[in-house]
């Protein structure tokens, strides 16, 4: 029996030509085997630049089930689930952290570094293996093994100052 990263690893040779080819990027894949019940497969799914909708997200789920059936790669029932990454979404690969420059990020360290384990700023990118980030007057530059999560982030109260009528 294939081990749980073997058949990730397959999933996503499999699923990322498919993806591609209807304009869709996998952003994360997820799957954990149950002892009871079905295993689950998650995926995640955007455009580039953003702008994934339910449409999209059906049709990709309609397509990789599909596609699934027809290579059987997961041996045991398995529940797809597909979604969007959603406004927060985790940054997990080098990739995500050039991407995102620019954005307002929240990272926590598994340690405290200068004094604190939560960072909030504005991602200024990667350098010399560590992800610069502006909070305020202060550049801290954070060591990616020391990075527990890293997520984007929302400044609801300056995102809601322009909005005079919010009904």
């Amino acid at each position: 029996m294939a081990t749980t990263a073997e058949i990730k690893e397959k999933l996503e040779e499999l699923i990322q030509p498919l993806l591609e080819a209807q304009g869709a990027e996998l952003v994360d894949l997820e799957f954990s085997r149950s002892r009871r019940g079905r295993s689950v497969l998650r995926l995640f799914v955007d455009r580039p630049g953003g702008g994934i909708t339910l449409d999209d997200i059906a049709r990709v789920s309609r397509l990789v089930g599909g596609l699934l059936d027809v290579y059987d790669l997961i041996p045991e029932s398995y529940h797809l689930e597909v979604s969007s990454p959603g406004l927060t979404r985790e940054l997990k690969s080098l990739r995500d952290y050039q991407r995102y420059i620019g954005r307002l990020v929240r990272i926590t360290t598994h340690s405290a570094l200068e004094g604190k384990q939560v960072f909030r700023g504005i991602l200024q990118g990667l350098e010399d293996d560590a992800v610069c980030l502006q909070e305020g007057e202060a550049v801290y530059r954070l060591p990616l093994p020391e990075v527990a999560k890293a997520r984007l982030d929302l400044d609801l109260k300056n995102n809601l100052k322009g909005d005079k009528d919010l009904s």
